[in-house]
């Protein structure tokens, strides 16, 4: 998220009434925009838990979307404005960029469970998985990591999803762009999760890279055992924490 300079340095302006004005205004819909987002999951277990038809209920997530997408596009124009008064310090630019991430958050994570919800009904599944909250972080040995992640049923009361998850590695070697699974890396372990579950499940293991191979994004793909459930692929940026 870039910051546009200002002709003026904010150390050298004094707030008016004005640029006061404005900060209220803005965060007051930051902190709707987040209050959108919650409603939004909120909904989305009391629907299902009520047993909403999914048709229903995919319009209602779509409408909640759509909801918060209209406050993100005012929180965009409110912060344009805060920039161009120079009425603001930079701690407080800092607090409203960072809020305002976090309701882009919500309204991406809104949209993606719209398009899963969309998968379910086109493809007449009986239930869907979300793999989420990938991480990665060194172990202190050349060319390792450790990575964990979750895989979650979107569908309440779906009872038990089973299957084997697959994590591979998409990258470049010795220019060549290439696609390998953990159970092809040398050193790495598990080379694939057994899934078996009625809510969620965490995993973990570790990937060990040859030297030659420049890791871009991770791809995790589950493959179910039954025909109630979806195969699923999603793919996370290989982001060290």
């Amino acid at each position: 998220m870039s910051k546009r300079g200002s002709a003026e340095s904010p150390q050298n302006s004094r707030p008016t009434n004005d640029g006061l004005g404005v900060l209220p205004v803005l965060l007051a819909l930051v902190a709707f925009g987040v209050a959108i987002g919650g409603a939004f999951f909120a909904g989305i277990w009391l629907e299902r838990h009520e047993s909403m038809p999914l048709v229903e209920s995919m319009r209602a997530i779509q409408q909640e979307r759509d909801q918060l997408s209209a406050q993100v596009a005012d929180l965009k124009q409110q912060r344009i404005v805060l920039e161009r008064s120079q009425q603001f310090d930079r701690k407080t630019y800092r607090t409203v960029s960072e809020q305002l991430q976090e309701a882009q958050d919500e309204r991406l994570a809104a949209e993606k469970e719209a398009s899963f919800l969309r998968r379910l009904i086109q493809d007449g599944g009986s239930g869907i998985l979300q793999p989420k909250d990938f991480k990665l972080e060194e172990t202190g040995q050349p060319g390792e990591v450790e990575y964990s992640f979750t895989v979650q049923q979107l569908i309440q009361d779906f009872g038990e999803s089973t299957g084997t998850v697959e994590v591979k590695v998409f990258g470049e070697r010795n220019g060549v762009e290439t696609t390998l699974s953990v159970g092809e890396l040398a050193g790495s372990a598990p080379s694939s999760h057994t899934m078996k579950f009625k809510h969620f499940q965490s995993f973990h293991g570790t990937i060990s890279l040859p030297d030659d191979f420049e890791p871009v994004k991770l791809i995790v793909a589950i493959k179910p055992n039954t025909d109630k459930l979806i195969p699923v692929s999603e793919i996370f940026p290989w982001n060290l924490e």
